[in-house]
């Protein structure tokens, strides 16, 4: 039943999101060879553009490499940063057409590849300098603007991703050239990324939320780790860990849950070892102690389930 009653949150929160009604959902159901058919179709036509592109990709950076010394520093732009806006462009009119619109994702991840590496190789053809940073920073505020506008127009997923990705880079390289600590930025961008992720889970752009939602758990944790780590406050680390997991449940994200997990393993498997390390009644207390806690938790939902909910809809509240 648990399994039946999630499942059916999932599509009214799939439902809602994408602005889907009752009619919609019976005239899929009633045509389901269409349906099929639509579905197979685009799953070959996403296999074929997603090996098109890498080898494009490839035979590009090989030329690249065979070529590279013999081209000028316009040639060695136009080789780099010319694809990659071209593919970009592609991917603009292949929205304009609803038969290539599927074909835009893929060409948009090569884009957001290409383009980068085109604005790192034309700073250090035409701009000199001496922190390297300083080219990084220019080249995801170039990328983060370009990406978050054309996202703004058109509201893809994959755009979502993208000026995520750039932003966080940009926000970032900022913060360490400001002088900021590396744990304080791995703190901050990892608890704004998931905070982002928790607004995409709520938006059409769920689908992407998940690798926002590993990123951003994984820097917070291990900023957090790094700072209290052999401190006289490590076991905040525990509250943190378990706090990850706690906020799992109510994003239903099993990415924050595998995070959180890991994190809370990690540290009770270093606090044993490293304080009962030879004393073999302390994992067997651990299990015994999770067993209680399974028990308790089980009968914690009993009692929810029996005393208060029936509780409540017998006085009407």
């Amino acid at each position: 039943m648990p399994d039946k009653e999630e499942a059916l949150l999932e599509i009214l929160d799939t439902m809602k999101r994408h602005r889907l009604t009752l009619d919609d959902l019976s005239a899929a159901l009633q045509d389901q060879p269409r349906v099929e058919a639509a579905r197979s179709g685009g799953v070959i036509s996403r296999l074929f553009a997603y090996i098109g592109g890498i080898f494009i990709f490839c035979g590009l950076a090989i030329y690249l490499n065979m070529q590279w010394d013999d081209l000028g520093s316009a040639g060695r732009v136009l080789l780099t940063l010319g694809p990659g806006f071209c593919v970009f462009v592609m991917a603009l009119t292949c929205l304009s057409d609803t038969r290539l619109e599927r074909a835009a994702t893929p060409l948009f991840l090569v884009a957001a590849f290409l383009q980068p590496a085109g604005i790192l190789v034309a700073l250090h053809e035409y701009v000199h300098g001496n922190n390297p940073e300083h080219g990084v920073l220019v080249m995801c505020l170039v990328m983060l603007l370009q990406q978050g506008l054309v996202f703004i127009a058109k509201r893809r997923t994959v755009l979502a991703l993208t000026t995520t990705f750039f932003g966080a880079c940009f926000f970032g390289t900022a913060f360490d050239l400001m002088g900021l600590s590396d744990d304080l930025i791995f703190f901050v961008i990892g608890l704004s990324l998931c905070c982002v992720a928790w607004a995409m889970d709520k938006s059409v752009h769920k689908p992407v939320a998940a690798i926002v939602y590993f990123f951003g758990s994984v820097f917070f944790l291990y900023a957090s780790w790094h700072q209290l780590h052999n401190g006289a406050f490590y076991i905040l680390f525990l509250g943190l860990a378990c706090g990850t997991i706690f906020v799992s449940t109510l994003a239903r994200s099993r990415t924050l849950l595998l995070v959180g997990t890991l994190a809370l393993m990690g540290y009770l498997g270093e606090f044993i070892y490293e304080h009962f390390g030879h004393n073999i009644a302390a994992p067997i207390a651990l299990m015994l102690a999770g067993v209680l806690m399974l028990g308790l938790g089980a009968m914690a939902v009993r009692i929810n389930n029996r005393y208060i909910k029936e509780a409540g809809r017998a006085s009407g509240g």
